[in-house]
């Protein structure tokens, strides 16, 4: 977020940070209306840089939404967010889509484990919880100890994982290509200092300038645009079956792929974001997490 306040702005517009849990939403004659401070939100053309990760709550999501079909542009939509909620659900979709991915499987039993192992190849595996952002929620599992655990302790509280299978350090390479207007702008290849396997780059993980595959950026481009997103996030690891989409990221931190480019990202975004509008939109950042 403070990113995007330090930016410079397109000509005539301006940008408002907001948090989503602020606005009232109402239904006035059958007409959706968004207010902030008893005022109407939409009182000019507006676009909404939505900021709201995989763990974002329900009314943020329907904030959006309300921004949405009471006339406000959108980077990315309510909608997509809501599709990629779910970790496996959108792998899903990604694959229906004809893009290769990880090989994975859903679980929610501890006896689920033995055959779902023996499909991915046998140990080690990647547990992955269904909801989880910047490398929280993902752990190594060198052995059925580690995933029974994981599953038994989620299940007090009624939480599903996803198992994939793992790619050593020797054969993949980790790339975060940033999406945006459907051009992929920018890539970086990511690794964990001291043979870590978590590349991201909130948990430790190093950044550098890439220069992927034609067909690696294409795949960047196809897999933001199953969601339909103006901006997007797209981990994908250079395997030996060929590049495969690891996850697609609606709201991407950008702060140390700036630092690697030595270019202001944030002001990209915005005037992509006020020509969805025209250029006397302005752009309403709306969510919580900085970028």
């Amino acid at each position: 977020m403070t990113r995007f306040a330090e930016a410079p702005l397109p000509a005539g517009a301006h940008l408002s940070v907001v948090d989503p849990h602020t606005y009232y939403l109402e239904l006035a004659g059958g007409a959706p209306q968004v207010s902030f401070g008893g005022k109407a939100v939409l009182s000019e053309p507006t676009v909404v840089i939505p900021r709201l990760g995989s763990l974002t709550t329900e009314y943020a999501l329907s904030a959006l939404e309300w921004l949405e079909r009471a006339g406000a542009a959108t980077l990315n939509s309510a909608a997509a967010l809501l599709r990629l909620r779910h970790k496996f659900s959108a792998l899903g979709r990604l694959a229906d889509a004809g893009l290769a991915v990880p090989d994975s499987v859903m679980l929610h039993t501890p006896s689920d484990v033995a055959p779902a192992v023996a499909k991915l190849g046998g140990y080690p595996v990647v547990v992955k919880f269904i909801r989880g952002s910047q490398g929280i929620g993902v752990v190594y599992a060198p052995d059925e100890s580690v995933v029974a655990s994981v599953l038994e302790a989620l299940n007090l509280v009624q939480y599903d994982v996803m198992l994939q299978r793992y790619y050593p350090a020797g054969a993949r390479r980790d790339l975060r290509v940033l999406v945006l207007g459907g051009e992929p702008r920018w890539a970086v290849a990511r690794r964990t200092p001291g043979g870590g396997f978590r590349s991201n780059l909130h948990r430790g993980g190093e950044a550098a300038r890439a220069k992927p595959r034609k067909q690696t950026l294409e795949l960047a481009v196809r897999a933001a645009a199953v969601f339909e997103l103006g901006l997007a996030g797209v981990d994908i690891i250079e395997s030996k079956r060929g590049p495969l989409v690891l996850e697609v990221n609606a709201s991407p931190g950008f702060q140390a792929i700036e630092l690697v480019y030595e270019e202001d990202i944030a002001a990209e975004i915005l005037k992509y974001a006020a020509s969805l509008a025209g250029s006397n939109a302005s752009p309403a950042l709306a969510g919580q997490s900085g970028a």
